[in-house]
């Protein structure tokens, strides 16, 4: 999945044939310590009425260079999509197709790092990419609740997955209206103690992701990952 801050969202939505819908979202990326620009994000996703469709990432550097490229495909199932991401700037691409019960993975391609590709098992419940947003969804009545989940999550860039856990961390206001936090984290005592945790706020009556707190796999000029705060408004300019 891409992890960014948003200093502000754009979004418009107009019908096109088959019951589809076009949304475009626009954003601004910023260092969560730093606050500098990082880059800025270009979403147009096509959906059906009742589930995700296909969704294309146009990333921007602050000088307005595009850098990187990203296609989701949620039609065949909205928690394991399809997906591939494109590096302009090195040549580097990494992405995940199921295909039966298995998923193919794939990472490389630029000088430093040649292509190399696996096929994988994943054990359920298994999640690609932005398909994390869909499991909350689907589990949402059990987190709140308070119970602890675990998944695997497919990491292309390993040419493996993790298991990961998400819970119910505390009730909280966000902008005036009831939200809840949850914790994602890995699912290794031992690796717990290098890896931070990533921070979800949602709001309550939406169920709606408006807070990201934690690291983006939108690498920098020297291949490192950017630590982030997202914050999401939702609401369409006219």
């Amino acid at each position: 999945m891409i992890f960014i801050i948003f200093l502000a969202l754009v979004s418009a939505g107009f019908t096109v044939n088959n019951n589809s819908t076009v949304t475009t979202l626009v954003t601004r990326a910023f260092d969560r310590g730093t606050r500098v620009l990082l880059y800025t994000e270009e979403r147009k996703q096509t959906d059906q009425p009742d589930r995700p469709g296909i969704w294309n990432f146009t990333y921007k550097n602050a000088q307005g260079e595009t850098i990187v490229k990203r296609h989701v495909n949620f039609e065949r199932d909205p928690i394991k999509p399809d997906f591939r991401l494109d590096d302009l700037r090195t040549g580097y691409a990494e992405g995940a197709e199921v295909t039966g019960s298995m998923i193919r993975v794939f990472t490389g391609g630029s000088p430093d790092d040649p292509y190399q590709e696996k096929i994988l098992s994943v054990p359920e419940p298994a999640i690609i990419d932005a398909g994390f947003n869909f499991f909350v969804e689907k589990n949402w009545v059990k987190l709140m609740k308070g119970e602890l989940l675990t998944f695997n999550f497919v990491a292309p860039s390993q040419l493996d997955y993790f298991s990961f856990r998400v819970y119910k961390k505390r009730n909280i206001v966000h902008e005036n209206r009831p939200a809840v936090m949850l914790n994602m984290d890995i699912d290794n005592f031992f690796l717990r103690l290098f890896v931070e945790a990533i921070h979800l706020t949602y709001d309550t009556e939406s169920r709606k992701l408006v807070v990201y707190d934690g690291i983006s796999n939108i690498y920098n000029d020297d291949g490192k990952s950017h630590k982030v705060r997202m914050e999401f408004n939702y609401q369409a300019v006219k």
